[in-house]
């Protein structure tokens, strides 16, 4: 009878002992609240960028840069573009769903793509900065990043999204 007590005992404690070793996945996602301008802010000023970027309105952004038409999936958005001397890009945006971060996150894809068919022949220097592109989403947030520090773009960002 003994030699049974003991073994609950012993399994009760390994199952406990494998329970506390349970952490918490790297996907979830902390409901957050960020400014998106603030971000791209960010960004730009601490970010590594040889091109001086210019801010656009988020309509044009939408539109023009991502092709989204369908403007109402977008809470919010914060565009800084290039010169057309670079490849380099901060685009922050909140959509108005998690769900609706997969069409965005679709746009940036082509986006990256079309940038490399573009800076192919013409900028070629820009291309490892495509390769290396940051592409974070979190929850409501989708943000790409086109620099010269990856790294560095992604450390601002984790730090808003703590």
């Amino acid at each position: 009878m003994k030699k049974y007590i003991c073994a609950a005992i012993l399994s009760l404690c390994m199952i406990f002992s494998l329970a506390a070793c349970g952490g918490k996945d790297k996907n979830d996602t902390k409901e957050v609240d960020v400014d998106v301008n603030a971000l791209a802010d960010a960004i730009k000023s601490g970010g590594d960028f040889k091109d001086n970027l210019a801010s656009i309105d988020s309509s044009i952004g939408l539109t023009r840069v991502l092709n989204i038409s369908d403007t109402s999936i977008i809470e919010d958005a914060a565009f800084y573009t290039n010169s057309s001397s670079s490849a380099e890009e901060i685009i922050v945006i909140k959509a108005t769903s998690a769900d609706m971060v997969k069409v965005v996150t679709a746009a940036f894809d082509v986006r990256i793509s079309n940038q490399k068919v573009a800076c192919q022949d013409y900028l070629p220097d820009e291309l490892p900065k495509l390769e290396n592109a940051v592409k974070y989403t979190n929850g409501k947030y989708a943000v790409l990043v086109i620099s010269n520090d990856s790294a560095k773009a992604q450390e601002i960002i984790n730090g808003y999204f703590k």
